[in-house]
Parts: structure tokens; C-alpha cells; sequence
């Protein structure tokens, strides 16, 4: 069974590292082999409730047929943890506009390097245009989808 056909909204490329036994969750995955087992189906598809989509060590994001809103946090940082449940509860609002993922810097470091993130929170917004729209720190409910009406 062909992984893109499954759930063609995201592709979630894996890095050629592997990953350390840590599942990626994605809607879905740009596969080099055209065939794949259902354990490999099941290890990346999310929970059926799942919104927000966590993102391993060596996840990159590429937006397909949505734009991707990414949350840079860590579980060190206060404003980060203090944030999240505004950008959980506004992805679920947003959900059909775009596709919303979190990425742990400790965890997901060439992805943070990559787009140059130097301070967080940070909220990134990949658009299908292959522009970026960007905003640092914590922000109320009301900041933050004043940006998503902006950024989308």
C-alpha cells in the first residue's frame, strides 16, 4: 500500500539517520519505495484525535495541499508550556485551514536550525507558496489567531 495515498495532506520526510525507537506522527509520509507493511503505516499515522502533530528528531515538513503552522517549544521553558494549551485549543479551531505541528528544540534541532529559531515560543507558518510567516513569545488566544487570520 502506497503511504500517500493513505492520507495525502503533509509530507513528514525521515531522516536518513533513523530515528532513535521514537514513533513520528504525521498525516502523511513521502515514501522512495512505492510499497510499505501496515506496521510502517500505523508508526506514522496519529491518533485519530491527535491535532497537533509532535515531531521527532529528524522530521522535516514540506507543505503539500495546506499550510503548516509549527510551534518551536521546549519542556524547559515556562512561556512555551504556558502557551501550549492556546495553540492546541486554536489548532482544533484552525484545523481545517491549516495543518499544526510541535517541535521540541532539544528534540528537533536541524529542523530549528533550519529556520533559524533563536528565541521561543516561535511560532512558524509555512505557506504553500513557500513563504514564511514568523512571530516570537507568548501570546493570548486573541494574539495568536489575529496571526493565523494574517499568516493563512
Amino acid at each position: 500500500m502506497k503511504i500517500s495515498h493513505v492520507l495525502p495532506i503533509l509530507a513528514v520526510v525521515l531522516g536518513s539517520c533513523g530515528s532513535n525507537g521514537d514513533k513520528a506522527t504525521a498525516t502523511a509520509v513521502e515514501a522512495t519505495d512505492s510499497t510499505t507493511t501496515t506496521e510502517a503505516v500505523e508508526a506514522v499515522q496519529p491518533a485519530s484525535d491527535a491535532v497537533v502533530i509532535e515531531l521527532g528528531e529528524n522530521d522535516t515538513l514540506e507543505p503539500t495541499t495546506s499550510p503548516i503552522v509549527i510551534d518551536f517549544s521546549a519542556t524547559w521553558c515556562g512561556p512555551c508550556q504556558q502557551f501550549k494549551p492556546t495553540y492546541h485549543k486554536v489548532a482544533e479551531e484552525y484545523s481545517d485551514k491549516a495543518i499544526f505541528a510541535s517541535a521540541d528544540v532539544d528534540v528537533c534541532k536541524a529542523l530549528a536550525e533550519k529556520y533559524n529559531v533563536q528565541s521561543i515560543p516561535y511560532i512558524l507558518v509555512l505557506k504553500l507558496d513557500g513563504t514564511t510567516e514568523s512571530v516570537m513569545g507568548n501570546m493570548s488566544e486573541a494574539e495568536f489567531k489575529a496571526f493565523l487570520d494574517k499568516a493563512l
